[in-house]
């Protein structure tokens, strides 16, 4: 199964991602229901970053719309290349939200089912390489895969910055485990809301405003990084 991986992950590298990770999803029930017990989460590290101030900032949105397009066309050609070996598979990116902002699989979920990081304060994806600076893409398959240990634990610990950051307080505070739900780390509505405000101008209403990830200290320090030494995201880690 080792080669697979590879032959996966390869492929992912060779299109710019700068994560990828494999999930056993034999204890999600929408993957078991769908017979695809096995997750491939991809991920893009941003070079563009959020404003913490009033002002947005336009080149944040331009590369929000970019990457998630990428990320779109890499899931589906993924999708076809699994299909292509044999077996089943489904880009992530087909299941649309409904209208309390859900999915039946998030990708966030497949990304600490594949060991990638963790859920934070604000209920977005955090990485200790990338912070929450990062857009994700993911498909599920019938194809076995070594895969790796899951992550059920936040580590912001006792981290404050995004909560105190949001615009619209809708961050409770509470940190993650395994089986908490997003209504408790985040008001969704209050949210969007925001999100709505602040992404209108540059044609993004999904998705997060960003403040929440650039006050949070691993994207801070992901974010120095690329300013200092004005690297691409895969020469930093």
């Amino acid at each position: 199964m080792r080669m697979i991986n590879q032959f996966v992950s390869d492929y992912l590298l060779s299109e710019g991602c700068s994560l990828v990770g494999f999930a056993d999803l034999s204890a999600v029930p929408y993957a078991v229901e769908q017979g695809m017990p096995y997750g491939v989460c991809f991920a893009i590290a941003l070079q563009a970053f959020p404003s913490l101030t009033d002002t947005p900032s336009a080149a944040y949105y331009q590369e929000y719309k970019s990457v998630s397009a990428k990320l779109r066309e890499i899931g589906f050609a993924l999708e076809e290349k699994l299909r292509l070996q044999g077996c089943r598979a489904y880009a992530l990116v087909r299941n649309k939200q409904d209208a309390h902002f859900t999915t039946p699989l998030p990708l966030k979920t497949l990304a600490t089912r594949a060991g990638l990081g963790w859920i934070g304060k604000s209920a977005v994806f955090v990485t200790k390489e990338y912070g929450a600076a990062i857009r994700l893409g993911g498909v599920i398959t019938d194809m076995p895969f070594d895969c790796a240990e899951p992550i059920d634990i936040s580590d912001c610990s006792n981290c404050q910055e995004c909560v105190n950051h949001c615009p619209a307080q809708a961050i409770s505070g509470k940190n993650w485990v395994l089986g908490v739900s997003r209504d408790e780390l985040l008001n969704p509505y209050l949210c969007k809301e925001k999100v709505k405000q602040r992404g209108e101008a540059y044609g993004v209403t999904e998705g997060t405003c960003g403040i929440c990830l650039a006050a949070c200290p691993y994207t801070k320090h992901y974010m120095d990084a690329v300013n200092a030494e004005n690297k691409n995201p895969a020469d930093i880690f």
